[in-house]
């Protein structure tokens, strides 16, 4: 059947036994008029944006690229990046003042996205506001059932610090933003739960003779889509279910077990991150941010493939030495390559004119600079995506002098579709990223 002769809703979903199940961008969606000050990506599909913090900082000596422009050099942390340069932008010389009077390594996480200036105080001496996630999405998410989603890798139960450690999404001074770290109940709060009995029950197998009967009035690259998109469904539950029979076996560990996710380490972060995916695929959220680790976070973390034995990556970042300097490079190169996985998941999925990635802004980055001395200078931070062609990509930019971190989410929140004079302590945006 031609695209001419049959159109679906966006809002179309496969249903069965109570059980919806919301399907990825199509061509043969109905178009609807973008709504005033809405922005759209390549072939009218939406703009998203997700955000992803790791703590502590990093070590500076193999984060940054010597050269600016286009014709640099990946250093060794940033070297999973490699296939994916043109989709980058790369930062050096950003910078954010510290206000005094409160906690260096809390204000260094829940500051990090926040709209107040250093100067502003409004939760107990903190410059919390409304971060810059929850400003996109009051933009682009209006639409999505999901404003947004607030994921966490901290899946531990021996809580020591408070929310400024952990929270980087705040939807008001001193409101920070519902955390979900627990994979089979992010997946039940996108997908259902299927029949009650979330440990047998397939969502595709209760949604399958809906999908088929879809399935026939479908044009070939929708259908590819929609196969695509059941396998990626399929994989992620089959995923969950592995890691909870796992749990269940009793093994010696030298670290307590996660209860509700996966074992190994770069599993849980990939699995939270094609969750985040998925949720964009299928326009279910459009804004999303995802914590790998507390700000000053003691428990020693497993970091299979790259350690035998659990390492405290805070701890690491005051030790001297270069044994501790090459372990921290080491566990920045991991939290890379788990991020260069979600870029990649987003690049491979085909939206409208481009792909999904083009569609977005994939941030990762640290409210710190360097964690041994807690500086705020020199942040490390990599955007990839053009944000439905908005940014433009491909290069390294070296700022010189002090440059606030503010300036470049101003620039995302106006490439966004946001009409706002200033962020924070911005000073302006960053015109060469600017398309």
């Amino acid at each position: 059947m031609s695209r001419s002769k049959y159109r679906i809703s966006r809002r179309t979903v496969l249903r069965s036994a109570g059980v919806s199940l919301a399907l990825p961008w199509m061509e043969m969606m109905l178009p609807t008029p973008a709504r005033a000050g809405v922005r759209t990506g390549a072939g009218g599909a939406p703009q998203r944006a997700v955000f992803i913090y790791t703590p502590n900082g990093v070590n500076q000596k193999h984060w940054h690229p010597e050269k600016s422009g286009h014709d640099y050099e990946l250093p060794s942390t940033l070297e999973p990046l490699k296939a994916l340069r043109e989709d980058l932008l790369l930062f050096s010389g950003l910078d954010r003042t510290m206000r005094g009077g409160t906690g260096v390594h809390a204000q260094a996480g829940c500051c990090w996205l926040t709209s107040s200036p250093p100067s502003e105080a409004l939760d107990n001496g903190f410059p919390t506001n409304v971060s810059l996630d929850q400003l996109i999405a009051r933009q682009v998410g209006r639409d999505s059932l999901f404003p947004s989603i607030e994921l966490s890798c901290n899946d531990r139960k021996d809580i020591r610090e408070t929310r400024y450690f952990e929270s980087i999404s705040w939807i008001g001074p001193g409101y920070a933003a519902n955390v979900e770290k627990d994979p089979r109940q992010v997946f039940e709060r996108l997908f259902g739960n299927p029949a009650g009995d979330p440990s047998h029950k397939s969502i595709l197998d209760v949604v399958s003779q809906d999908a088929r009967r879809l399935r026939t009035k479908l044009g070939r690259a929708d259908r590819f889509k929609l196969d695509e998109y059941l396998d990626s469904v399929r994989s992620i539950e089959n995923r969950i279910q592995a890691a909870e029979k796992f749990k269940e076996r009793d093994l010696e560990i030298p670290i307590e077990r996660p209860k509700s996710a996966p074992e190994r380490r770069g599993e849980y972060i990939r699995l939270m991150g094609d969750m985040i995916v998925l949720a964009f695929q299928l326009d279910l959220t459009r804004v999303a941010t995802l914590v790998i680790d507390p700000e000053r976070w003691d428990t020693p973390r497993m970091y299979h493939g790259v350690f035998d034995k659990p390492q405290n990556h805070h701890v690491l970042t005051h030790t001297k030495g270069d044994e501790a300097k090459e372990k921290l490079a080491k566990i920045d190169r991991f939290h890379v390559e788990q991020y260069a996985y979600i870029v990649e998941r987003m690049k491979q999925i085909p939206e409208g004119d481009g792909t999904l990635l083009d569609n977005s802004a994939v941030v990762m980055g640290s409210g710190m600079g360097d964690g041994r001395v807690h500086s705020y200078r020199d942040l490390p931070v990599v955007v990839a995506g053009k944000l439905g062609g908005h940014l433009k990509t491909g290069f390294h930019h070296q700022f010189k002098g002090y440059e606030p971190i503010a300036n470049l989410w101003l620039s995302l929140l106006q490439a966004s579709g946001v009409e706002a004079p200033r962020f924070a302590d911005s000073t302006g945006v960053v015109k060469e990223i600017m398309a």
